[in-house]
């Protein structure tokens, strides 16, 4: 029977607790762990080496990193370049580099989970086959302390595997700032035998977790395979809908002690995880539990002139972090996240109930969070595009929920008029438009033109609704004026052409438009429709 995903993590998270009691647990992480912090996947490296080593390669290798990457191998591509290019490579993305529009590398959530679940036991030792050091800043960053032991395994050949003292970082192919990055066919190869016994060594009674790794065209994968039967689960956290369809790969599926979790991204399992065995960042919700740890392992008498000075800060700091009024910040801090995670699950329909019933429950979240966060300018946002929603449903007072919609868009700009303003403005606009649709009032109808008019000039982009606004408003002139501000697609435009447009209008789209009727009739509007028409066709 197929288990679904959420019965699987909890599995796993059942396997982290028991593993936790007899040592932790082995998690073993390749390149998908750090794609989302900014560390480019094999796919993207090869293209990116290629680009900027072109003297390297062959003419057809240049083409296909154009065309076709597939056809390419990480390791043929890794093999034309010299250790110096490699580690060049390689920093541009962990450091940055600024004249190439790198930005260097930041830890991303999946690094503070796994960071977090090392230092609380529930793992040992992690496995690594990248060259960065984000787990290890992790570790830093969560306050581990001691440190864990970090091996770098690049530059050895035999090694005793069974003096690896945990917990531990285990970079298996070396690390960016080591000696050797192993990373070409005949390095990996010939690296077969010291991969064997560190996998060896570990041991098949541990519970075994892997993330972010392919294993394709590894012998480390060989390695894995030789190491059955897992006496106590293997879970390959697989970011795709199926394992890589290979031999090496057969046993993930069909081994009953191995479980594939499909569709596993990172950042969000582990701290889908962490949340299950209810292992907290510590360092961001409880803050003064490093300061704790500070005056337990650091020897203050040894400064004998700021001893007494840096003991009475700390200890400040901690009276303070630790006050009611605090504690209450936090808790009402994480209500709010709690009820934003719950609001966002309401508007992607994540749980089930009729639709009217479901925009109630989004209207009643977000008066909550108005509550404790008033400045949350998306809240209003959310707030306002479920009474617009409610407005339109049939036997609703209308008039009530779009006037209250109206308020909470409005609310939304003011408290941050920089975030997505143009989708917060057309938003204004549209809502604006389906008023005056319902309305037979001409003063009316123009009032709420102008209140549109209004919200479209706050937007930074041009587009062609303020032009239907001045046509409807009886103002060719400046309808005219504003339609010569757009660029339009003509028939020669080729689908290339029309996809990277990013307003896509033809000048037939304004002439069917009945926005345009009212000036259609218009000298100035018929001369500007003749002109474009003659230069679509010269075009």
């Amino acid at each position: 029977m197929e288990q679904n995903r959420e019965e699987l993590l909890k599995h796993l998270a059942a396997s982290l607790k028991d593993a936790k009691e007899d040592g932790g647990a082995i998690l073993l992480v390749g390149a998908g762990n750090s794609v989302s912090a900014g560390i480019p996947p094999a796919q993207k490296l090869m293209k990116i080496a290629i680009e900027n080593f072109p003297n390297y390669f062959t003419e057809e290798e240049q083409k296909l990193a154009k065309e076709d990457l597939s056809q390419l191998q990480y390791n043929d591509i890794m093999t034309k370049l010299s250790n110096v290019k490699r580690k060049e490579l390689f920093k541009w993305f962990i450091e940055g580099n600024e004249d190439k529009g790198i930005e260097k590398a930041k830890l991303n959530f999946a690094h503070i989970a796994i960071a977090e679940l090392l230092k609380q036991g529930y793992f040992s030792r992690i496995l690594t086959v990248n060259f960065d050091p984000l787990l290890i800043h992790a570790c830093y960053m969560v306050g581990m302390y001691p440190f864990p032991a970090i091996y770098d395994l690049g530059a050895m050949g035999k090694v005793n595997a069974e003096l690896l003292h945990d917990p531990s970082i285990v970079y298996l192919n070396g690390q960016h700032v080591g000696f050797v990055q192993r990373n070409t066919t005949d390095q990996l190869e010939a690296h077969k035998e010291t991969l064997s016994q560190i996998v060896r060594s570990t041991g098949c009674s541990k519970t075994w977790v892997v993330a972010g790794y392919s294993g394709e065209n590894d012998p480390l994968m060989d390695a894995l395979n030789e190491l059955r039967p897992y006496n106590n689960w293997l879970y390959w956290l697989e970011y795709s809908n199926q394992v890589l369809q290979k031999e090496s790969h057969n046993f993930l599926e069909n081994d009953e002690e191995c479980k594939v979790i499909y569709q596993c991204d990172a950042d969000e399992t582990f701290m889908n995880i962490s949340y299950l065995l209810d292992c907290s960042l510590d360092f961001i919700e409880r803050p003064y539990k490093e300061l704790e740890m500070y005056l337990e392992e650091i020897r203050f008498e040894t400064s004998k002139t700021s001893q007494h000075r840096y003991t009475a800060k700390i200890k400040k700091y901690i009276e303070i972090l630790e006050t009611n009024t605090a504690i209450s910040q936090f808790k009402h801090a994480d209500q709010v996240d709690m009820l934003l995670a719950y609001l966002e699950d309401l508007i992607a329909n994540k749980i089930p109930s009729p639709h009217e019933e479901n925009l109630k429950k989004i209207i009643e979240v977000c008066e909550r969070i108005s509550q404790l966060s008033p400045d949350h300018d998306a809240t209003y946002w959310y707030w306002g595009d479920a009474l617009f929603a409610t407005a339109k449903l049939e036997g609703i007072d209308k008039n009530e929920f779009l006037e209250e919609a109206e308020i909470k868009y409005q609310l939304s700009i003011e408290k941050d008029i920089s975030e997505d303003i143009n989708i917060k403005a057309r938003k204004l606009y549209e809502l604006y438009r389906y008023q005056h649709s319902l309305t037979n009032d001409e003063t009316t109808k123009n009032d709420l033109l102008k209140k549109a008019l209004a919200s479209l000039n706050l937007c930074t982009e041009l587009s062609l609704e303020k032009a239907k606004v001045y046509s409807l408003l009886n103002e060719p002139k400046l309808a005219v004026s504003h339609l010569n501000k757009i660029k339009y697609k003509n028939k020669n435009t080729s689908i290339l052409g029309s996809l990277l447009s990013f307003f896509n209008y033809s000048i037939e789209d304004v002439i069917s438009d009945e926005d345009f009727h009212p000036i259609k009739n218009h000298p100035d509007f018929q001369h500007w429709v003749e002109q474009k028409q003659k230069e679509s066709i010269s075009a």
